[in-house]
């Protein structure tokens, strides 16, 4: 073995160890599509110690596709290492799902892996992403706007994904291919500029290049770097999350304060969907009642920020029936209703999800829906009627959260506001015999 090929090799181990992707009692499934990079990993991982299994896909995006498939199986055969394979429809994953056909393969690519890796009982999922893939990573994120994850380019391991090939450049993988005489298919899409990272690879990196020849060694280390800040960076967010940012079922409130400034709050919106644009919109506009639209419906209430998915946008028109001793559980709340004796009444103080009411006055079975315009109520302590639109602005409830007010209904008469109020109508008093306890969650 020539130092070229006990170079890679020699860097694949050490940086397993090095970055803790994976042990000798791991088993790893190792994603192959038949070109150069993801055929060295499987030579690399055939020369090791380590137990593992090859999957691919075919995407029936390229006449080649059926000949790689074969090439890939061929390969498992040499290796005698178990062959996972699916044949996917991308073009119709794309369209029902209303995606770009890139994004379509990867969900089908990583959807199936996961799914033998579980099936199978391997430990890890390894992909052949190198220096290179890294660097244009970043580059291509970089031109469409961007922080810091997206700047410190891809991680050694992420959840169940390893990438054991990061070490190394693809002019490496290369020189260890042609002196150990490896075969491999080409995939002719990398030749085109159509996609933005082969422009990348084509034009931008080589520009790069002629500025500083040390490029992927300058890149390598400006990415450990970042990987560190952004570390710290997250540290800070979680801090943050778990000072301002409340979550009751399907509802997440977050507090109004200082230090968290537009970049600060993008990181903690996120996951809701929300663009860094949106973020710097709901940042400078905080006037309760204002709301904004993503994967999630988020509006300004006061202080906070008060976050729901977007289906809480729509009414449910259905109507629940509740008797004596029943439970009720569905998508929007779980509700118990219980005959009891006065001496088991216990009332605790501010909270409104369980309450007693006289069982005698009350007429079965009770109709639980959503409250609508025009209903009205006597709530308990108060001598006369109120409108419950009104009962709920004075009680605050932001604008988003309205469409998830239940009411219980005796007969014509709002016996209970579910989880803020019950009625005076039907409140216990010394002369009532039967007790219905009613306890309300939302979900």
């Amino acid at each position: 073995m020539d130092e070229i090929v006990a170079k890679l090799s020699e860097g694949f181990n050490l940086f397993i160890i090095k970055e803790q992707l994976f042990g000798n009692q791991d088993s790893i499934l190792i994603a192959i599509s038949g070109g150069i990079d993801s055929v060295v990993m499987a030579h690399l991982f055939a020369q090791s110690s380590y137990q593992f299994g090859i999957v691919h896909c075919h995407f029936g995006l390229r006449e080649e596709a059926n000949e790689e498939a074969v090439f890939v199986e061929n390969l498992a055969k040499k290796f005698q290492v178990p062959f996972y394979f699916k044949k996917f429809d991308t073009l119709a994953y794309a369209e029902r799902q209303k995606i770009s056909i890139q994004m379509a393969a990867r969900e089908l690519r990583y959807n199936f892996f996961e799914e033998i890796r579980q099936q199978h009982q391997y430990n890890y999922i390894a992909t052949a992403h190198h220096l290179n893939d890294s660097l244009e990573t970043t580059l291509y994120n970089l031109s469409k706007g961007t922080g810091i994850a997206g700047l410190r380019g891809i991680l050694p391991k992420r959840d169940k994904i390893v990438r054991p090939l990061l070490f190394s450049s693809r002019r490496q993988i290369e020189n260890f291919a042609h002196q150990n005489g490896i075969l491999w298919m080409e995939d002719v899409s990398n030749a085109s500029d159509k996609y933005a990272r082969n422009a990348i690879r084509h034009h931008v990196i080589p520009a790069l290049e002629t500025l500083n020849s040390n490029l992927l060694h300058t890149f390598s280390e400006t990415m450990m770097r970042l990987q560190s800040v952004e570390k710290v960076y997250q540290e800070r967010i979680e801090l943050l999350k778990e000072k301002f940012l409340q979550k009751k079922g399907q509802v997440t409130y977050l507090q109004l304060d200082e230090s968290i400034d537009t970049p600060l709050l993008y990181e903690i919106l996120r996951k809701y969907g929300f663009s860094f644009r949106q973020c710097q919109q709901i940042a400078d506009c905080k006037e309760t009642g204002s709301d904004f639209y993503a994967a999630y419906w988020a509006v300004w209430d006061r202080n906070q920020l008060v976050i729901v998915p977007s289906d809480f946008q729509k009414k449910t028109e259905e109507v629940y029936t509740l008797n004596v001793n029943e439970n009720i559980e569905n998508q929007f709340f779980k509700i118990k209703s219980e005959l009891i004796n006065n001496e088991n009444i216990i009332f605790e103080k501010n909270n409104n999800q369980v309450v007693y009411l006289d069982a005698e006055k009350l007429e079965f079975p009770l109709k639980i829906r959503v409250w609508e315009q025009g209903d009205t109520f006597q709530p308990l302590g108060m001598k006369g009627k109120q409108k419950v639109s009104d009962f709920l602005i004075n009680q605050k409830i932001s604008k988003n959260l309205k469409n998830r007010i239940f009411v219980v209904i005796s007969g014509e008469k709002i016996a209970y506001i579910a989880g803020l109020r019950s009625s005076e109508a039907f409140k216990i008093t010394s002369q009532t015999q039967k007790v219905l306890k009613l306890t309300f969650v939302p979900q």
